[in-house]
């Protein structure tokens, strides 16, 4: 097990659940009788289990943290894969609230760290799939394409299997190491990549300095600690708040178009909109404007296909502004100056910036947090691309993916969007004592949306 997985389980508590969900609606296949679903997971019972979902900390628990994983050889599959049905009348505000339980509770160590929630009982016939990963084992958006790969374009395909019976070929997630001489040639390399920093650390200067001559010549640049301290940046308790919604692709397009920005910036300025709103409802919005950290594909027409071009940047989301137009052109500044700074460093130079912009949610997860002062950022907004096609489990017509993400002490929401196909799915997960009432961050996504678009003509 590698130090970053066994980080995630080392910092995990009752208060901080430290898996990654997702929740998938689906159509049932028409003509299909009432028992589908139960003859779905009939099927899923002859299922093999891929061996990385056989995976367990070996000591469940322990003060260093967790160095390897054991196999369960003796699955239990009811336990992992469960049956649910939703109160009357099987609103998807039921729905959600269930979601929320599941997301709240932490994993069995004792078992392999995932479960799979199977809901019937929806007012308008639909099936959902509510699961749930241990960020130890996947990322986000691992464990978001291991949903997509269990789907198909083809809705008269019949031979789909769930995510954890997928072929090895098929499970994007590195192998846990299992030998000693493996085991130890991780600090050895870290020791190496440790001298390669030394030597970059001399060519970074001239670019920290730049970095520094444009914020002070305020050319939109937003850094860590900038952010005004929110309602949404001090404690949070165990109990998570889970909220989800879909909107038009197109929509965010043609604002995009009209404005001559990105999607991104779109989506930023929506996500933004609607954190003024929130906040404003519960005269707790900041007189400055609160910033968000965004993971940014710095990917362009020229970069050679393959490898990994990803850095975090924090965007100035403009909460201050009240026309939605200069809202959402000072965003695009914020962005637009953020990639650039990142295009003109070297990829550890990048990765050196990148840490630095996140370093201060590390100082926000300890127990005195309190002094510590101003949150490097209010919130993470991640925009996940997704599948540009409609997918079909064994015939079910997957109507939308949502994910549900992690909350932290100093983070209390989280937002994530996929994009699938024509539609963007938007997944909040928040605390539910530091963001009450979040729900209404779905009414406050469309409303501003619709005042973007009329803004924009």
């Amino acid at each position: 097990m590698g130090p970053v997985d066994s980080g995630f389980l080392l910092v995990e508590s009752r208060e901080h659940p430290m898996h990654v969900g997702g929740l998938q609606l689906f159509t049932v296949p028409e003509g299909e009788s009432p028992s589908w679903v139960r003859d779905q997971l009939t099927a899923v019972e002859s299922e093999e289990i891929n061996p990385r979902f056989r995976l367990r900390p070996m000591e469940p628990v322990g003060l260093l943290g967790n160095f390897r994983w054991s196999t369960d050889n003796d699955l239990d599959l009811d336990y992992h894969v469960r049956r649910s049905a939703l109160p009357s009348p099987g609103r998807l505000r039921e729905l959600f609230e269930l979601a929320s339980r599941w997301q709240s509770t932490l994993l069995d160590r004792h078992r392999p760290l995932w479960e799979a929630h199977v809901v019937e009982g929806l007012e308008d016939g639909r099936v959902a799939v509510f699961s749930k990963i241990h960020h130890a084992m996947v990322d986000g958006v691992s464990a978001l394409h291991l949903m997509q790969q269990a789907c198909s374009p083809d809705p008269d395909a019949r031979d789909c299997v769930p995510p954890f019976a997928l072929p090895d070929e098929q499970v994007e997630v590195a192998a846990a190491e299992q030998s000693a001489g493996r085991g130890l040639a991780l600090p050895l390399g870290l020791v190496r990549g440790g001298l390669d920093v030394v030597g970059e650390l001399s060519s970074i200067a001239p670019n920290s300095l730049k970095v520094a001559y444009r914020s002070l010549r305020d050319t939109g640049l937003t850094t860590p600690f900038d952010a005004p301290r929110t309602i949404l940046n001090g404690k949070i308790g165990g109990a998570r708040r889970f909220v989800a919604q879909s909107f038009d692709l197109d929509r965010f397009r043609r604002v995009a178009k009209a404005c001559d920005v990105s999607f991104n910036d779109v989506a930023l300025a929506v996500c933004a909109g609607a954190l003024r709103r929130y906040l404003g409802e519960l005269d707790a919005l900041p007189d400055r404007a609160m910033t968000a950290m965004c993971p940014v594909n710095l990917r362009d027409e020229t970069s050679e296909v393959g490898g990994n071009e990803i850095g975090a940047m924090i965007a100035n989301l403009a909460t201050d502004v009240e026309d939605p137009l200069e809202r959402l052109e000072t965003i695009h500044e914020s962005t637009t100056v953020a990639k650039q700074t990142m295009r003109e460093l070297t990829p550890l130079q990048l990765l050196l910036m990148s840490g630095y912009n996140v370093a201060g949610l590390g100082l926000s997860m300890l127990p005195t947090y309190g002094l510590v002062g101003r949150p490097p950022f209010n919130v993470i907004i991640s925009n996940v691309p997704g599948p540009r096609k409609q997918l079909y489990f064994n015939g079910a017509h997957l109507e939308g993916t949502y994910p549900a993400s992690i909350p932290v002490d100093g983070l209390a929401m989280n937002i994530t969007l996929v994009t699938y196909d024509d539609q963007v799915d938007f997944g909040i997960t928040a605390c539910r004592r530091s963001a009450p009432s979040v729900q209404r961050m779905i009414h406050h996504l469309e409303d501003t949306l619709a005042e973007l678009e009329a803004s924009a003509g």
